[in-house]
């Protein structure tokens, strides 16, 4: 399964690129689809953030993304890294007083924000301190209105952006006029992007909404829930690191989870339950990376080792394969321990040896499986046993689900 978005420059005044602004899509076709602009920046924020490196799309430049008036006060915009984005609001959300409130919350949190299509309103007059770009659409407002604008304006920190620039006339009278930032076809029409995408299993999610829906959220069956399904692991542990804002090694998802707290597990949660689209990319894929996980687990709990790392080690191993990407940039963006890290990458140390063991049984290569299990101190017949024992715990889960 794949996530589509299309993204179109916003250039500077010597036509570099300042910027791109992301636009959902759900197909190839480089249309808005049929569907809210809620839905959109919900599945744009997971599709693009949580289940991809953001920086592969971007190239180290900032992200516009638009937000509407309900999902600002819902709190959806602090699911971002401030460095990456610039929030978007769009024109059709009432400069209330709730958004006011929240607008000045954000600035004060290091977001930069846009006011989308802007039309001179005096009733956003209060909020234009708080805000980085005012965004004129040229087919709406003349460049005279806007070049009054500006002057009337000057002693404010903004910055002002033309968009539906069409030809090189535009782009002049508007520079002229004040205007520092571009988009529009006369630069680049947006460019489509197809990734690959790994929804997560929709049963396991409402499961997940209803547990940190509890009045007290029970972290063990939290963590065995995100343990199930590895499109779900993958976007906690990139959502930590953006929200957080830091590399803090993590070693287990029940580790995630409470470095998170609840008020921020529960927002995770709402937000990939109201972008779940549909089923998985391979079950064979998933069930793999779960007899692996668990395997793993069995063997570090029989040598008495951390079993939360070696579950984790085993569920992501299949993750390069899942997402068609190289294991090293998917590691890049997810702040994982360093022993985890060196198993996915290279096989090394204890947990390495686990994992290398299990694929080994998976290969039938018995005798490599007889030498690494020496080395492990196991017997053969117990490598057979602990994989049994893991195919079974799968195949159960499986059909509970």
């Amino acid at each position: 399964m794949y996530s589509y978005v299309a993204r179109q420059p916003i250039l500077d005044e010597q036509q570099h690129t300042f910027a791109y602004e992301l636009l959902f899509r759900d197909s190839l076709q480089n249309v808005f689809p049929q569907v809210s602009s809620s839905e959109a920046t919900s599945r744009l924020v997971v599709e693009q953030f949580l289940q991809q490196n953001i920086d592969q799309l971007l190239g180290g430049r900032l992200g516009l993304i638009n937000f509407g008036h309900d999902l600002l006060l819902g709190g959806l915009a602090e699911c971002l890294p401030k460095e990456k984005v610039i929030i978007e609001i769009l024109e059709d959300a009432p400069p209330d007083d709730d958004l006011f409130a929240k607008v000045k919350q954000l600035r004060k949190l290091g977001y930069r924000l846009a006011l989308d299509d802007f039309t001179l309103s005096p009733d956003w007059e209060r909020f234009l301190p708080h805000i980085s770009i005012i965004k004129f659409d040229l087919r709406a407002t003349p460049v005279p209105a806007i070049r009054q604008f500006i002057t009337r304006h000057r002693h404010l920190k903004l910055q002002y952006l033309a968009e539906k620039v069409e030809d090189q006339q535009e782009f002049e009278q508007a520079r002229k006029a004040g205007v520092q930032l571009f988009q529009g076809f006369f630069f680049s029409r947006p460019e489509m992007v197809k990734r690959l995408s790994l929804p997560p299993a929709k049963i396991v999610v409402m499961q997940l909404l209803q547990a940190v829906n509890e009045a007290e959220i029970n972290i063990a069956k939290v963590e065995k829930l995100l343990g199930q399904d590895v499109s779900l692991s993958l976007k906690l542990l990139r959502y930590v690191n953006f929200h957080k804002g830091t590399r803090q090694p993590i070693s287990s998802f029940r580790q995630a989870a409470v470095y998170l707290g609840n008020v921020e597990l529960r927002r995770f949660v709402s937000l990939v339950a109201a972008s779940t689209a549909g089923a998985g990319k391979s079950e064979e894929l998933y069930q793999m990376s779960l007899v692996r996980a668990r395997f793993c687990e069995l063997l570090a709990e029989r040598k008495r080792r951390p079993s939360a790392e070696a579950f984790m080690v085993g569920l992501f191993s299949l993750l390069d394969v899942l997402m068609e990407q190289s294991m090293p940039e998917l590691l890049y963006s997810i702040p994982l321990a360093d022993g985890i890290k060196a198993a996915l990458l290279s096989r090394r140390g204890e947990l390495g040896h686990t994992l290398k063991l299990v694929e080994l049984y998976e290969r039938a290569d018995w005798m490599a499986i007889t030498q690494l299990a020496n080395e492990l101190k196991l017997e053969e017949e117990q490598v057979s046993i602990l994989y049994r024992e893991a195919a079974q715990w799968v195949s159960a889960l499986t059909q509970a689900q």
